[in-house]
């Protein structure tokens, strides 16, 4: 349990991670958001399994609304590389979300279920 919380607490982490927190989360040991915030043709092309929400960051603030309730909830972020996802996770910090991390490398790198 420790070393989930550590994996939540911080900044970035890599694919193994986060498969090993999905993982978790199905257990019941794991509590946290994974949003997406590729296109929504990216999204339907390839996602996550597990992803909880799309939020394109081409209109993120007009769909961030969707996660509001959730500024104290541990969100991890995820795009194709890694790039829109820091920038999504500093944008979600700018306006009051405290827990938020990105995933290394994105989905390209991501070796766990997609769909």
């Amino acid at each position: 349990m420790k070393e989930l919380k550590e994996l939540l607490e911080k900044d970035e982490i890599n694919s193994e991670e986060l498969t090993g927190l999905l993982c978790a989360r199905q257990k019941g040991d794991a509590n946290f958001l994974l949003i997406d915030v590729r296109e929504e043709y990216e999204y339907n092309n390839k996602k996550i399994v597990g992803t909880d929400y799309l939020i394109p960051l081409s209109d993120f603030f007009n769909n961030v609304k969707k996660i509001e309730e959730e500024k104290n909830s541990y969100i991890i972020a995820t795009c194709k590389l890694g790039g829109r996802s820091a920038q999504a996770q500093a944008q979600l910090r700018a306006l009051g979300f405290n827990n938020v991390i990105n995933l290394s490398g994105g989905i390209t790198k991501y070796k766990g279920e997609v769909s």
